[in-house]
């Protein structure tokens, strides 16, 4: 019984030490600071290895945005209550792979916002076009903000990413201002920095076991805890 017992524990150990380690391949590019529209290109290397070894490709990217101002000016002869957001949007391009939709599509960009609800005076005779000062003007001024998205690569694409040489990434960073509300609202901004990062990570095969590894290494740690008890026991 002993060693049957001491069997299942030494299989359990090499089961243990069989289950392959889950690594991460990951390279960064930064972009900024500048002033937006800006559009970085970022250079990534491409996975060397078989591309049955990897479970998935991620994709990130980070936005960071500070200062600048947001302005709104009133035209119209009526008070306007308008909600005003102002900041930097992002979103990516590559003619070299295929990305995560939720990164490539300009109608959903990463963006960075500071936002502030504003009543403006109806407009003070100061003509069409944004005029700092008097009551139909106000500024909301960018603080220091960061957004982040991920994204995950379609595993029928991961070949795009697999062999030798690099691939391209293009970041579309411009300013981004909203104003809600009302109409007959000019608005302006003053630049702001942008900066941030793209972030490629390869993740290959193991680091979860199967079920039934699970089961065969609880079986052995199982049996070497009843075997340690009956050594005690004899021991006593």
């Amino acid at each position: 019984m002993r060693k049957k017992l001491a069997g299942l524990a030494l299989l359990a150990a090499m089961l243990l030490l069989a289950v392959p380690a889950q690594a991460d391949i990951i390279q960064t590019q930064a972009f900024g600071p500048a002033i937006p529209d800006f559009s970085p290109v970022l250079t990534f290397n491409k996975y060397s290895g078989n591309v049955a070894d990897l479970t998935a490709i991620i994709v990130d990217l980070s936005l960071t945005s500070t200062g600048g101002l947001g302005q709104v000016d009133n035209e119209s002869s009526s008070v306007a209550n308008v909600h005003v957001e102002f900041g930097t949007s992002g979103y990516l391009f590559s003619s070299d792979v295929l990305l995560p939709f939720n990164l490539i599509n300009p109608l959903t960009p990463v963006k960075t916002v500071t936002a502030a609800d504003f009543v403006l005076q109806p407009n003070d005779g100061d003509g069409i076009g944004v005029d700092v000062g008097g009551p139909d003007y106000n500024q909301l001024v960018g603080g220091a903000d960061t957004a982040t998205a991920t994204g995950n690569v379609l595993s029928t694409t991961f070949g795009m990413y697999v062999g030798a040489g690099t691939f391209d990434i293009t970041g579309i960073i411009q300013t981004y201002l909203a104003v809600t509300g009302a109409s007959g609202i000019s608005q302006g901004t003053t630049p702001q920095n942008a900066e941030g990062f793209v972030r490629v990570t390869y993740r290959t095969a193991g680091g979860v076991p199967e079920p039934g590894t699970m089961l065969l290494v609880a079986s052995g740690l199982g049996g070497l805890a009843a075997w340690r008890r009956r050594r005690r026991r004899t021991a006593a």
